[in-house]
């Protein structure tokens, strides 16, 4: 066999060595409240979204459907109760605000957001669920988000955005319509995708 044959065959070799050495060295994950989830799960809710979740530390509220990065305040929403990760922890989003809701701290963002769609914010222990009904933790509903959002952008005559990260090709927004109706919009490479979430 000539030299060049054999050293092509070599590099080759190697080359496939390599490679298979770096994907057993580095195992990208999927990490939701400080749980990895299955390479099956994420498999499963890549099926049922027709979305794959990127690899890296997310936090998830269950109740709500709003997550973000770990560290970070809300990002976006997706369909609320999907059993993915562990608890959701009070320091998730690295806040500082006093304001809990279902047992996460939020951030300075999420509480600004909220401040800018007409909600007032108090600091204490509140729930929220998907359809925006709230109380303090352990109680009745006393108000809804979605409702008071949705007046104050009728008087404004706008949407409300709750939250937007990124920029150029890469962001996202997610906003409550004058109709109530809590929407999502997505630029990823370029591509924008509109979500609308419900009522």
């Amino acid at each position: 066999m000539p030299d060049s044959i054999q050293m092509l065959a070599w590099q080759s070799l190697m080359l496939g060595a390599l490679l298979g050495l770096s994907t057993n060295l580095v195992q990208a994950e999927v990490v939701i409240n400080d749980q990895s989830v299955s390479p099956r799960e994420l498999q499963a809710q890549s099926m049922r979204s027709g979305q794959r979740i990127r690899d890296g530390r997310y936090w998830y509220d269950a109740m709500t459907g709003a997550w973000g990065y770990e560290g970070q305040a809300t990002s976006g929403f997706v369909a609320p109760g999907l059993s993915l990760g562990g608890p959701l922890r009070a320091d998730a989003s690295n806040g500082h605000t006093g304001v809990f809701i279902n047992g996460r701290q939020l951030a300075d963002g999420d509480v600004i957001a909220l401040m800018q769609m007409g909600i007032p914010v108090q600091q204490g222990r509140w729930w929220v669920d998907a359809f925006g009904n709230a109380g303090a933790e352990g109680g009745p509903a006393l108000f809804n988000l979605r409702a008071i959002a949705q007046q104050n952008s009728l008087t404004r005559g706008n949407d409300s955005i709750y939250s937007t990260w990124g920029s150029g090709d890469n962001k996202s927004s997610t906003w409550i319509g004058a109709d109530g109706s809590l929407s999502q919009s997505t630029t990823i490479n370029g591509k924008t995708y509109d979500y609308y979430i419900g009522d």
